[in-house]
C-alpha cells in the first residue's frame, strides 16, 4: 500500500475508477493556458522529469509554486505511484511546444500532437530502465481514467515522438527497448491505444 503524501501538497483528491487517489495542486498561471473540450484531446504524451530523487508531490509544489517557465503538464506519476494533477485537463498545458529534431524518426507527430490537443504525463523518479511497477501500474489507470474522460485521447506516444526532444530519455529513439516494453506493459493491464 502506497503511503500519502503530505495534506500540505494537496488541496483536493478524488478516486478514480480503478481504485487510485488522484491528488490536485494547480500549478501557476505561467504553465497553462487556454482551454479547451475534452473531446478534442486525440493524444496522451509521456514525458519524464529526468530527476532521479523527485516525486509526484514535490513536482506539484515545484509548479504550484516555483515555476517562471511556460512549462507544465497535466499529471505526475512517480515511484510510489501517486498521482499529482497540476492542470485541468480542460486546460492547455505547455508541455510539447518546440522542435529540438526531426533526425532518425523523432518528431514523426510534429505538428499533428500539439499543447491543444493533448494530455501530458509525467514520470517522476525514473532515469534508466523501466519505471517501477507500482508506478506502471498507476501510469495504466491514469491512462484508463483519462481516456474515459477524452474519448478520443486514442494516441500514445512520448514527447520525442512529438518534437524530438530526448523525453523520457530512457525511452526514446526509434528502436528503443524500453519503449517497446512499456507498451507492452500497458497493453497487459489493459491500456487501449495506437501507439507511436
Amino acid at each position: 500500500m502506497m503511503a500519502a503524501p503530505n495534506k500540505s501538497t494537496y488541496t483536493k483528491k478524488y478516486m478514480i475508477k480503478e481504485g487510485l487517489p488522484i491528488y490536485v495542486r494547480h500549478a501557476k498561471k505561467c504553465s497553462y493556458g487556454g482551454n479547451r473540450n475534452l473531446n478534442s484531446i486525440k493524444y496522451i504524451v509521456v514525458h519524464y522529469t529526468s530527476g532521479s530523487s523527485d516525486s509526484s508531490a514535490n513536482e506539484a509544489t515545484y509548479f504550484a509554486t516555483g515555476n517562471t517557465r511556460s512549462a507544465g503538464a497535466h499529471f505526475f506519476v512517480d515511484k510510489q505511484g501517486i498521482i499529482f494533477k497540476t492542470v485541468n485537463m480542460k486546460e492547455i498545458a505547455y508541455s510539447v511546444g518546440g522542435l529540438y529534431t526531426l533526425s532518425n524518426g523523432a518528431g514523426r507527430y510534429y505538428r499533428k500532437c500539439t499543447n491543444t490537443n493533448s494530455i501530458s504525463i509525467e514520470l517522476c523518479s525514473y532515469v534508466k530502465g523501466m519505471p517501477v511497477k507500482a508506478q506502471m501500474q498507476a501510469v495504466a489507470c491514469l491512462i484508463k481514467y483519462i481516456q474515459r474522460k477524452c474519448p478520443n485521447a486514442k494516441t500514445i506516444i512520448r514527447h520525442w515522438d512529438v518534437n524530438g526532444k530526448c523525453c523520457p530519455a530512457p525511452m526514446a529513439g526509434k528502436s528503443s527497448i524500453n519503449w517497446k516494453t512499456f507498451k507492452k506493459k500497458m497493453k497487459v493491464a489493459g491500456v487501449k491505444a495506437k501507439w507511436a
